[in-house]
């Protein structure tokens, strides 16, 4: 129950107004409950889609379903995705350039319209969609995470040193699975285009910057909603 505890706090806005803060040796821990928070999201989406479906404009609900999850995650993960690309584009590091910022800012606008304008054009099965979209960007959060403790800064070093193989192999064996229920072969294809970009996103914010930063974490589960999303309303 505390690693459930745990990975919510991390995750969502009861983190940044919650006094008590995990440590980070307890969110490595709780990494095979990050799919969970994600499915609670996803529900939550699902569950919003088909209240108001009905009666709503589809780009209308496309943007108040993406602001929900952002007011959801307290905005934690969209100020990763601007620092990390803000860090990305600077000539010196840290970004601290006007320039280099507003970057960063680029960055999270583009990820916020990819998002409404994939859910505007996802016709059928958008409630499945919006279930495992959240679902598939925390999994992946565990996937960039597992095995690179040794070029994490302190803080996103001593959650990965408690991200075992356990966690990884659990989570992906459910993830992967419900995807398949969900969506056929569809699904296992969204699974392996979204692993294989996180390796990828890993390997360049490596070698960019020598280690990862915690504002990547959040990155990454951003960018995840935003390439499954693409990829749910393009295959």
């Amino acid at each position: 129950m505390q690693s459930v505890i745990a990975a919510i706090k991390y995750l969502t806005l009861w983190g940044r107004i919650s006094p008590t803060k995990p440590t980070a040796e307890a969110i490595g821990g709780a990494a095979v409950g990050f799919p969970l928070v994600g499915f609670l999201f996803g529900l939550m989406l699902a569950l919003i889609h088909y209240g108001l479906g009905p009666y709503l404009d589809s780009e209308i609900l496309s943007i108040f379903l993406v602001a929900v999850l952002l007011v959801a995650t307290g905005g934690i993960h969209l100020e990763g995705s601007r620092n990390t690309f803000a860090a990305l584009c600077a000539v010196n590091s840290p970004a601290d350039r006007p320039q280099d910022n507003l970057w960063g800012l680029v960055a999270i606008v583009f990820v916020i319209l990819f998002k409404t304008g994939a859910i505007n054009v996802i016709d059928d099965k958008l409630t499945l969609s919006l279930l495992l979209t959240p679902v598939l960007a925390r999994w992946a959060l565990v996937v960039f995470i597992y095995g690179y403790h040794d070029r994490c800064e302190e803080t996103p070093r001593r959650i990965a040193e408690n991200v075992r193989f356990w966690h990884l192999l659990v989570t992906t064996v459910a993830i992967l699975g419900l995807a398949f229920y969900l969506l056929g072969r569809k699904g296992l294809w969204i699974g392996l285009a979204l692993s294989i970009v996180t390796l990828l996103v890993r390997s360049l914010l490596h070698r960019r910057h020598a280690v990862l930063t915690h504002d990547n974490f959040g990155a990454v589960i951003e960018l995840g909603e935003m390439l499954s999303l693409i990829l749910l309303a393009s295959l």
